[in-house]
């Protein structure tokens, strides 16, 4: 097939894939609105709000921090006399110049203070992340360090988390995301011999006469080639911070190794490169398990159904400016007053419906969206029920 058939074939697939609604389907609007009990409602405020979230600095417990780097360059001068001088070869008698070359060698060594900047990037780039996510406020470094300037309190007491608690409280956010660098190996990995030896004995199978295994043999070969290099691998320590309760409700050490080809010794610039890109692809495996914690909540303004009263569909408060995509799913929770048949005390009960609503791909606005809901618990949503983003998968459709 040729390639771009190929390609067009699957966009074409792609482009008839995912939830859409017709909302001239729906003529029916359903009009009870939910009520909530007075004994729920600061519940129910508290999972509509926005989170608020700061990425505080990282400690980086690595040895590569600041560092003094030097380069040297040497510059060589030749100075070339000639003398005249009487030549005798075993042929002829004659005059020939002598040569007297001198060379100078002159070295110049040019120090620097390298800093690697691990903590920005790491910060940066979680920032970046959680804005992708949507459904949050971001506390910017300016932010806190305002708020840490005015309380006079010291960069150095950042790393006790109690100092983060108390730093998060005063800047009014819900989470803080802490952690650090723990370590920095390198080390050089080389396959080539052994799959060089593989692939021949693969190659030589059946005299050489089997196509399949002479390739077979070939990428065995190019396989060990891409695999061996000098391979840095980072580890990095990340925590979520409840800044309300200072409890650390999420921590998480991942690792990552990044290839950087056949170097057995790379300069700092380069160990630093693959550092950062180790990083950031330990952030990208995070972003599932932190949608968790900074997921878009908001509620149902409208839903409707068809003529059968089979079928639902709900308006969200939510839309893309919120980080919200097609296919993306929320749950809906309900809320019931609970009374104690003892002591007659009053208490909340919140749970979630057995229903989830998948945001449709072509109604999906700035300010709303419009999703189809599935579950046998369908009939049961109303305007005002709250909602919130489920967990992100690891799929184009999610980021």
């Amino acid at each position: 097939m040729n390639k771009w058939i190929g390609i067009s074939v699957v966009s074409l697939l792609l482009a008839g894939c995912g939830t859409t609604i017709n909302l001239a389907e729906y003529p029916n609007k359903v009009k009870q609105i939910e009520i909530v009990p007075e004994v729920c409602k600061k519940e129910y405020d508290s999972l509509k709000t926005m989170p608020s979230v700061a990425v505080m600095k990282f400690t980086n417990n690595s040895s590569f921090s600041k560092a003094n780097t030097s380069t040297s360059n040497t510059n060589t001068n030749s100075s070339h006399t000639g003398a005249a001088a009487i030549g005798v070869t075993q042929n002829a008698i004659g005059v020939v110049e002598a040569d007297n070359t001198k060379t100078n060698t002159h070295s110049v060594k040019t120090s620097r203070v390298v800093d690697p900047k691990l903590d920005k990037a790491i910060t940066s780039a979680l920032e970046g992340s959680l804005a992708q996510m949507g459904g949050l406020k971001i506390y910017s470094r300016s932010d806190l360090d305002k708020v840490i300037k005015e309380q006079k309190l010291q960069q150095s007491g950042l790393f006790d988390e109690k100092t983060l608690v108390k730093v998060g409280k005063l800047a009014g956010v819900k989470y803080i995301i802490t952690g650090s660098i723990d370590s920095v190996t390198q080390e050089y990995k080389d396959y080539e011999k052994a799959a060089d030896a593989v692939g021949d004995a693969v190659e030589k199978g059946n005299n050489n006469q089997d196509l399949t295994k002479k390739l077979l043999g070939a990428l065995i070969k190019a396989g060990g080639s891409v695999a061996s290099g000098m391979k840095i691998t980072t580890r990095a320590t990340f925590k979520v911070i409840d800044v309300t309760t200072g409890e650390i409700v999420f921590s998480k050490q991942v690792e990552e190794t990044k290839n950087i080809g056949k170097i057995k010794n790379p300069t700092y610039d380069q160990i630093i490169g693959a550092i950062k890109d180790d990083l950031m692809e330990g952030i990208k495996d995070l972003k599932p398990e932190l949608s968790k914690f900074f997921a878009p909540a908001g509620y149902i303004t409208q839903v409707k159904t068809n003529v059968k009263h089979d079928e639902f569909i709900a308006q969200i408060n939510l839309g893309s400016k919120d980080g919200i995509k097609p296919e993306q799913t929320f749950k809906v929770y309900k809320f019931d007053e609970l009374i104690d048949p003892v002591t007659k005390k009053k208490s909340c009960d919140k749970y979630t419906l057995n229903v989830k609503l998948v945001v449709s791909k072509n109604q999906l606005e700035p300010k709303y969206a419009w999703t189809k809901a599935e579950g046998d618990d369908a009939p049961k949503i109303r305007p005002g029920q709250i909602v919130k983003r489920d967990e992100l998968k690891k799929s184009l459709l999610s980021f």
